[in-house]
């Protein structure tokens, strides 16, 4: 009896002590949340201020530093902060491969181009990939400059200018740029291409992706047959009906 009435009063020391120790996580883990909310406001406000001191100090004009403070309070936004390459670094060499084959997930599914390309040869092209937070009224292209780039429209829109008429609109799914795989020479773009909206662009720059191309032949033989560019840079484009 006597064993049986001190197993009944073990039962609410029991439940006293898992309640406390779960009143303790739940209190931790909260804390540790709003500490982390806390440090990141921090951050962003501390990087606020040096921007802001930056423009205030060469005098960067009005209307380009409204850009600048446009373009880093929207690039945070979608961030949170996080600085992607520096993660990235810090992964060994086969972990930063599968993580930049799923960051570039879209473009690889979406363009035909990538369809016959091996798993090697996937990652070997998504680590050269870099990824492009554009604001509106960005240039990605000026005339007259050289196109090095090949671009994939991930999200948002873009014109295409050319003798100070839009000649085109870019949107998700299209690719601009050159097709230097095909031609010796390095072009000079024929237009303007600037953001109409915030954009998200995925670009591999001429070198990297004819690096890939050489060394996955059979690849790179697919690849100059099914992709093809929206906008080619490097041509003279008509205006496309409806604009």
């Amino acid at each position: 009896m006597m064993i049986r009435l001190k197993a009944l009063a073990f039962v609410p020391y029991c439940c006293v002590m898992f309640s406390a120790l779960l009143y303790a996580t739940i209190f931790g883990n909260v804390t540790t949340i709003f500490q982390q909310m806390y440090t990141n406001t921090n951050r962003y406000h501390e990087m606020l201020n040096n921007v802001r001191d930056f423009l205030k100090l060469y005098q960067v004009p009005k209307g380009l530093s409204e850009r600048v403070m446009d373009y880093i309070v929207s690039t945070w936004a979608m961030s949170k902060g996080i600085d992607t390459e520096r993660v990235l670094s810090i992964c060994p060499k086969d972990m930063r491969a599968d993580i930049c084959v799923h960051l570039n997930r879209l473009v690889f599914n979406e363009h035909p181009a990538f369809r016959l390309a091996s798993d090697g040869c996937l990652r070997s092209l998504a680590v050269e990939f870099q990824t492009t937070h554009c604001a509106p009224g960005d240039l990605i292209f000026h005339a007259g400059e050289s196109v090095d780039t090949l671009c994939f429209v991930v999200s948002g829109s873009l014109e295409v200018i050319q003798d100070d008429e839009v000649i085109a609109i870019l949107g998700k799914g299209d690719v601009f740029g050159d097709v230097f795989w095909k031609e010796s020479s390095l072009a000079h773009s024929c237009a303007n291409v600037r953001a109409l909206t915030y954009c998200d662009l995925h670009v591999i720059r001429r070198e990297a992706l004819l690096k890939v191309l050489e060394f996955y032949t059979a690849f790179a033989n697919s690849f100059s047959r099914n992709l093809i560019l929206t906008c080619n840079l490097r041509k003279r484009g008509e205006k496309k009906s409806g604009l």
